[in-house]
């Protein structure tokens, strides 16, 4: 107990002292920053490229055991760059030396080892000294952005011109592989993934180290299936063939249950499949959408033991907000966060703040309307839609005095007129006729 409470005090005293050189996109292990929030600010800026016809490429890079290779002494150097005196840096060393580890299989035990590199596992203070120990990385690459959470690091760029897009890739390569050299990490230039999005006539190939990787329509980021289209109809097809397994297997149990015991049950195996990470892939097809709608219909039928209301029906009778409703609520979350500075100073570049320092007038606005081209990539940004939305908000509600009080609110709040394209009407051959009645949003 009392080694846990030291802990936590010196997670604390070196937590205010370094936040300040963190860099925005180290969104691991950090209080108000998520995987979500790493992979939205890369998404929206190839969003944004690839409104503009220009091209966008990452590599994800594939690290061995980053947390067991950390050099105690070379994060010693570091954190006195940072500026902690030769006091607080021996507090960190003692803590860091003189510990011992073995292995148990079964009732067998290994020979004890010292632990001469990495972080104590489990440990409250690990995950802070690992992001002070990456956070350099992150400052070196210029050419390009970093996307990172925890060891997981993806190096990309965005460019109108294809040829300096992958020149930006391969020189920010080079120079992460030269810093995992000389801080000891090891980098498996052969699992490394390449992914590109924009129009191209040919499969593109960038060398990473001494190996030439090529392109793939699809990569899995941070638990996410994302494909060089931003279509999402991979990894939605994914959750709901999970989601209707769940279904399946508790189907014959539930009549026996309460209302509120089917409620915990559903949500905790079912509902649960889509609360990962939302904002990554509301921006999805209508097809894929229609998939979360009908899995959901399920859901409610077996919640409510109603087999004979349609899924409309059953949505205003019990009062219920569809998987894409919610979505748009937890995007309005956020976008409140980045307009009191509540939030990770990264969603700023997604949600610009408006400067408008007049008169209060009717019709001022919170944020700046981007400038779009495309349906595809600008009308499906997150920045567009959030936008508009955000202006659809009552103003007693966007002026809530404290998030706690917003979050109550906005989980209530339903649309009239939903404006964005998953809830527009289309017809073949004529495109979009009206906007269709929510909750529906088929």
């Amino acid at each position: 107990m009392y080694q846990n409470s030291y802990e936590r005090i010196l997670k604390e005293q070196i937590q205010d002292s370094i936040d300040s050189f963190l860099s925005p996109n180290l969104c691991g292990y950090r209080k108000g920053f998520s995987a979500q929030h790493a992979i939205i600010s890369m998404l929206e800026k190839w969003r944004k490229i690839m409104d503009q016809r220009g091209f966008a490429g990452a590599i994800l890079m594939d690290l061995s055991k980053a947390f067991d290779c950390m050099d105690h002494e070379l994060l010693l150097a570091k954190l006195n760059a940072y500026g902690f005196d030769k006091s607080a840096l021996k507090s960190i060393q003692s803590y860091l030396t003189n510990r011992w580890q073995r292995v148990k299989i079964d009732s067998s035990f290994s020979n004890w080892f010292e632990l001469t590199l990495g972080v104590p596992q489990g440990s409250v203070l690990g995950p802070l000294l690992f992001n002070i120990y990456l956070n350099d990385l992150l400052w070196f690459t210029k050419d390009c952005e970093v996307c990172n959470f925890a060891d997981d690091t993806t190096i990309f760029a965005c460019d109108k011109d294809i040829d300096e897009m992958k020149n930006k890739l391969e020189k920010s390569a080079d120079i992460a592989i030269e810093w995992f050299k000389t801080n000891y990490f090891k980098l498996n230039t052969d699992k490394c993934k390449l992914i590109v999005g924009g129009h191209k006539s040919h499969p593109i190939t960038v060398r990473v180290g001494t190996s030439d990787l090529q392109e793939e329509t699809s990569v899995k980021l941070l638990g996410m299936k994302i494909d060089n289209k931003l279509k999402f109809d991979a990894h939605i097809s994914k959750l709901v063939k999970k989601a209707n397994s769940k279904l399946f297997v508790i189907r014959r149990g539930l009549s026996l249950l309460t209302l509120s015991k089917r409620k915990i049950l559903l949500k905790s195996f079912v509902q649960s499949q889509f609360l990962y990470a939302p904002l990554v892939w509301m921006l999805c097809g209508k097809v894929a959408n229609k998939k979360i709608n009908r899995v959901h219909y399920k859901f409610l039928k077996m919640l409510y033991d109603d087999d004979t209301s349609t899924y409309e029906q059953l949505l205003d009778k019990y009062d219920e907000f569809t998987v894409h409703q919610r979505n748009i609520q937890q995007l309005m979350i956020e976008m409140y966060k980045v307009k009191n500075d509540l939030g990770p100073s990264l969603l700023n570049d997604i949600f610009k703040k408006a400067n408008y320092k007049g008169p209060t007038l009717r019709r001022n606005k919170d944020f700046h309307r981007p400038t779009i081209k495309t349906h595809k990539y600008g009308e499906k940004s997150l920045e567009n839609i959030g936008n508009i939305i955000w202006n659809l908000l009552p103003n007693q509600l966007k002026e809530k005095e404290t998030l706690e009080e917003f979050k109550v609110e906005i989980k209530k709040w339903k649309m009239d007129k939903c404006p964005c394209y998953l809830c527009k009407d289309f017809l073949a051959g004529v495109g979009i006729v009206e906007f269709c009645d929510c909750p529906n949003c088929q």
